[in-house]
């Protein structure tokens, strides 16, 4: 059975944070206020369906939705060239269901070595496919490796805004809990932080999160989730920056505009922590090689637990 996650993973968190630092500058001056808002897109829609009254089912016109997150490497090619974030691998895959109705989220990590093959294609990596083809293709992947299960949107995380956002509050305290060594030359990622307390900057709070050397998929989510409490701590107690992370909002979260971001942040914000619930995609290992292959035995009990299918069993929140 996989395992499960009691904490939010690194994007719904993002989202979240920016309405419940909104409510907490409504205890300033109206007119501190009203700035704030006229500066931000996303902060104007928050407030406008807080108040409006505006449902998730307003906006996306549906009672659920199935969001692929992705986080992107950057590639450098024989050339020198940088790849652009939309050939990149996929970093990190994340398939997470959202319930409007029930109010709850619940999602699962798909190992980026995960073999898959499709038609036209020779089996590779699933986090190859978003290199060939884009998020398009990544959709295309996820969905033949989830037979039945249909993508609505799919996000891209941009990590040069999240270096932006992350630099813009002046900083995350962190406490490393070991030694982070790790150097990608092919693709610029330099990871070297020593075990102990440190005030992240952009880039090596990139690395933080995205740091998996030697490490599983749950190791590098609990690091996330260290990160997530540790930002929200540092936005709380510096207000006066929200309108600056707010407008990175949109293209930190690339897919979705302003009103979806507004909405989902606000829908977030509102689910209690035990209707969150994670897992991961069953898989098993290759002997002698870094590759995974899906278990398809218990693939239908883990997509019906998370509510990707109608028959979660009983008890399932």
């Amino acid at each position: 059975m996989p395992r499960k996650f009691r904490r939010r993973p690194l994007w719904l968190r993002l989202l979240g944070w920016f309405v419940y630092a909104l409510l907490c500058t409504t205890a300033l001056a109206i007119g501190t206020v009203g700035a704030l808002i006229e500066r931000s897109d996303v902060f104007r829609e928050a407030l406008s369906q807080r108040f409006g009254r505006t449902t998730p089912q307003d906006v996306f016109g549906q009672d659920s939705l199935n969001v692929l997150v992705l986080g992107c490497d950057e590639d450098l090619t024989p050339g020198g060239k940088r790849v652009t974030k939309a050939l990149a691998r996929s970093d990190m895959m994340l398939l997470a269901h959202l319930d409007f109705e029930r109010g709850s989220i619940t999602g699962v990590a798909i190992p980026r070595d995960t073999l898959l093959g499709m038609s036209g294609y020779r089996p590779r990596k699933i986090n190859a496919y978003h290199a060939i083809g884009g998020p398009p293709l990544a959709k295309r992947a996820v969905e033949a490796l989830l037979p039945g299960i249909l993508v609505d949107h799919v996000i891209t995380l941009d990590f040069n805004a999240f270096q932006d956002v992350v630099n813009l509050v002046g900083g995350v305290p962190i406490e490393v809990g070991k030694n982070l060594n790790y150097d990608d030359n092919a693709g610029g990622l330099h990871i070297h932080l020593k075990k102990g307390y440190h005030l992240l900057n952009g880039y090596q709070a990139m690395g933080f999160v995205r740091y998996r050397h030697g490490d599983s998929d749950f190791a590098r989510t609990d690091r996330q989730a260290q990160f997530v409490m540790a930002f929200k701590e540092v936005l709380t107690h510096n207000v006066w920056k929200l309108h600056a992370v707010s407008r990175k909002a949109t293209q930190l979260l690339g897919g979705l505009n302003a009103r979806e971001v507004a909405c989902l942040a606000n829908f977030a914000n509102r689910v209690p922590r035990e209707n969150v619930h994670l897992g991961a995609v069953p898989v098993n290992e290759i002997s002698g090689s870094s590759n995974l292959t899906l278990d398809s035995d218990k693939l239908g009990q883990v997509l019906a637990e998370y509510r990707f299918t109608s028959d979660a069993p009983e008890g399932a929140s």
